[in-house]
């Protein structure tokens, strides 16, 4: 049996040089971006921001939102419900969410708030439809009996830019530039 080369060109020494340094440079790149945006911990629930914490009833009541504020059209809502004699975290109760905005602005709801990602957390997504002022209304059935908590929230337009991807883009770039200048001036030394 014959064996078949496929180095049809002998290559020096040097060939891979330009190669090697830009894998190089993007992952010091890479190292360097890590270390200025820091790597967070992890939570449970993403990093949804507790905007509301509520004793009504038998229940103790936390809601928390992601983004940090409200947003039009994306805002997720996250509703823990606590037992106030035992402080045990509810896992099987009925929660409704309803929405008042500026006149307007369309009411939203009743959206029913699930549990089926984490067993602790009800959670919906609130489309909102303006910005202002909402009064958004968190109705608890469990056990234990019935709850109503009010959550007034202000909703602004727009969402922030994800400096995350921000970054990533910017190494992409500068990355392909240090490619294509090595490959430039890998073809001027052949010369």
């Amino acid at each position: 049996m014959r064996l078949v080369s496929f180095d049809l060109l002998p290559l020096p020494a040097n060939a891979y040089r330009p190669f090697r340094l830009s894998v190089i440079v993007i992952v010091l790149l890479a190292l360097l971006v890590i270390g200025a945006f820091g790597l967070a911990p992890v939570a449970a629930n993403g990093r949804a921001t507790l905007v509301s914490s509520q004793e009504q009833g038998p229940y103790l009541v936390e809601v928390s939102i992601l983004p940090g504020r409200a947003v039009v059209n994306n805002t997720h809502l996250s509703v823990r419900v606590l037992s106030l004699s035992s402080n045990e975290v509810l896992t099987e109760a009925t929660v409704s969410v309803t929405a008042t905005g500026p006149e307007t602005a369309a009411d939203i709801g009743p959206l029913a708030a699930d549990n089926n990602v984490l067993p602790e957390f009800f959670e919906t997504t609130l489309p909102f439809n303006a910005p202002g002022d909402w009064q958004v209304s968190i109705s608890v059935d469990a056990a234990l009996g019935e709850a109503t908590v009010q959550v007034p929230m202000n909703v602004r337009a727009g969402g922030q830019i994800n400096l995350i991807l921000v970054a990533a883009g910017a190494v992409a770039v500068l990355a392909l530039g240090i490619w294509t200048y090595d490959r430039i001036r890998g073809r001027r030394r052949n010369r």
